[in-house]
């Protein structure tokens, strides 16, 4: 599945439109990475996300992420040594508060939301780490109660200031200045005050001149009476600024020791604001929970494109059963492009857990690749002709088609002398159909549609319209060959019955070539019925022993089991060296150990030990009295 089939059945604008719907750009990260899965248990698990997060939609209050955000260019600065600024401390106490929102929602679906409840198990919560960058900062500033210094720094402050302003009000105020104001206020240059003097009056003041106005009569000066004042202003404010970058520093160290969890915290958010938005864009297209199955069958009952919404014409596709290859006749703009784009996109969309516009009953196979060959293929660059890059698509469908392939082709063999692109379609058809593929193609020719009319393994089908006003309807007919449009409408116009004739006659010879029969497909072991057949017993409790192997749900990775903790509900696993302690929701069993390794297996081999690790963390630590209790600890390790 190939960017270029992205493009052509409009993936990737389903993806932008799911990006309408995430709440921060955590969420429109994921969706930017979503990619149809080809894995039936990964598949599974998507869907059944998104079927969670409706029914929590539906049927719960919701899930709140006000406060959510994008917080990992500050978890980049805390990892290089640098300390946040207060708007970015508010930013990750708002962070930590959702993550407190979140895990507190989730509580209530545990029965409603398995899947989704499990991963809030995987959140922690940072309430004193969220209290205390509340306590300390102020909107973009450090609060003065985060420190007994910096109060008393901005007391000195706020008292030598005062001192000033009342120096300052004496010499605006006193009758033997105005002769020489310009006017009577003062204003701000930087940290210093400055009032306006007649610019022929300077040398009558005492003060240094700052500044001046632009025509040279006015001058800007400190007085001297202010400029001991100002001068320690600057001191403290320097010794404010230092006392500050203490507590951001402080604050940020606290942020540091939960960095882990943090981390662990944004990604699982970021997930739920992906889930809650593909749940959301489901919702919003008339999405419906649809069968997944593995055994290359398509049956979609009233599909709309999710593009068209409610004024698409529902269609009834159904291909993979009796017979592989539909191929679908019908008068330009009739709908055919447009149902083999739906097709294609609903099977994309399944595949990465969206629901899609499909009635109840409907169903769709898992396929490991969509080949697609519709629009014109004509390219400017490489100087092929509309044919040339048409025949070029195709070969490369015919090479890449196998079983759990959907072959998508709009206008077979056209571009090309009509006799040899009718013959080109058929053979083609015809090999791709005996590599296995599911294959959906529209044509104008009659030999293709007399070629499918009589070999088992195709099936036509007709686009209707409308005999009165000869406009399309839309609506696709399964098992109806489309009759020849342009005879009926060129005999409605009056067209003589001797030339229609002529023309059915010279129709009528053409030469079949065979094709194998759809039973010599036997069908392969469904993975969809293995993978629920070993879900049943998941629906109880199951004990995890030494050695098994599991699967981390929210990021589909293999652990190996260490210890379960029944007591606390918790799971211990191991990989690559690291020990992770997990709730026993956020894991599905794989395989079991005795399935993975012979009988008699050393499995303590397989692990770190833990109590190594455990030592090895508790040194760095510093966490032993003497050397004495030091010595224990490793005769007890031995």
């Amino acid at each position: 599945m190939d960017q270029k089939t992205l493009d052509i059945l409009g993936y990737n604008t389903v993806k932008e439109e799911i990006k309408n719907y995430t709440a921060s750009n955590l969420g429109k990260i994921m969706v930017e990475g979503m990619f149809p899965e080809t894995n039936p248990k990964i598949i599974l698990d998507l869907q059944e996300e998104v079927i969670e997060a409706v029914k929590i939609m539906q049927e719960g209050s919701g899930l709140s992420l006000g406060g959510i955000s994008d917080i990992n260019p500050y978890i980049t600065k805390v990892e290089k040594g640098m300390f946040l600024h207060p708007e970015e401390l508010i930013k990750v106490a708002d962070f930590l508060r959702c993550i407190r929102q979140v895990k507190k929602s989730m509580d209530g679906y545990e029965y409603m939301a398995p899947k989704l409840y499990g991963y809030a198990t995987g959140l922690s919560a940072f309430k004193t780490l969220e209290s205390e960058i509340e306590y300390c900062i102020d909107g973009v500033m450090v609060h003065s109660r985060a420190s007994s210094n910096l109060k008393k720094i901005r007391q000195k402050i706020d008292l030598l200031h005062s001192k000033r302003m009342d120096k300052l009000n004496k010499f605006l105020s006193s009758d033997k200045n105005s002769k020489y104001l310009q006017e009577n206020f003062y204003s701000q240059r930087d940290d210093r005050y400055v009032v306006p003097i007649k610019a022929a009056f300077r040398k009558f003041v005492e003060g240094t001149v700052i500044d001046a106005s632009s025509s040279g009569s006015t001058v800007y000066m400190e007085i001297d009476s202010i400029k001991d004042l100002t001068v320690e202003i600057v001191m403290l404010k320097a010794q404010e600024v230092e006392e500050c970058n203490i507590v951001l520093m402080r604050l940020t160290n606290l942020v540091a020791d939960d960095m882990q969890g943090i981390k662990d915290a944004t990604y699982i958010l970021g997930k739920y604001d992906y889930i809650f938005a593909k749940a959301k864009y489901s919702l919003a297209i008339g999405g419906r929970e649809i069968e997944i199955t593995d055994d290359e069958v398509i049956h979609l009952n009233k599909a709309r494109h999710p593009m068209l919404g409610e004024s698409a014409v529902p269609l009834n596709i159904i291909n993979g059963e009796t017979y592989r290859s539909l191929i679908i006749t019908g008068p330009n703009t009739g709908g055919k492009t447009i149902t083999l784009k739906t097709v294609g996109l609903i099977a994309l969309m399944t595949q990465s857990g969206l629901l899609p516009p499909v009635g109840k009953g409907s169903s769709i196979s898992i396929f490991n690749k969509i080949l697609v060959d519709i629009g014109d293929s004509q390219s400017i660059e490489q100087s092929l002709s509309t044919f040339s890059g048409h025949m070029k698509s195709l070969v490369n469908i015919v090479n890449k088609s196998s079983r759990r392939t959907l072959v998508l082709i709009d206008e077979i063999g056209t571009g090309t002398d009509p006799k040899d692109g009718a013959a080109l379609g058929i053979a083609i058809l015809e090999e791709i159909f005996n590599r296995g593929a599911v294959t959906f193609s529209s044509t104008h020719y009659s030999k293709i549609k007399e070629y499918s009319e009589i070999h088992p393994g195709f099936m036509n089908a007709s686009m209707d319209f409308d005999r009165k006003t000869l406009k399309p309807l839309y609506k696709l007919l399964i098992g109806i060959p489309g009759e020849s449009n342009a005879l009926w409408i060129s005999k409605e116009l009056g067209l003589a019955d001797k030339i229609i004739d002529r023309v059915i006659e010279i129709n009528s010879t053409h030469e079949i070539v065979t094709a194998k029969k759809i039973s010599t497909f036997s069908k392969k072991k469904s993975r969809i019925k293995e993978l629920e057949a070993a879900r049943e017993p998941e629906l109880s409790r199951v004990i995890y022993q030494q050695g098994d192997r599991v699967i981390l749900n929210e990021i589909h990775e293999a652990r190996l089991v260490y210890e379960h903790h029944l007591d606390k509900q918790m799971v211990m696993v191991f990989k690559d060296g690291n020990y992770e302690e997990v709730h026993e929701k956020r894991v599905t069993l794989d395989r079991r150990g005795e399935e993975l390794y012979p009988e008699g297996y050393d499995l303590a081999q397989l692990f770190v030990s833990f109590k190594a690790r455990k030592l090895e963390k508790d040194i760095k630590k510093g966490r032993f009295k003497n050397i004495k209790d030091l010595q224990s600890r490793f005769e007890e390790l031995k």
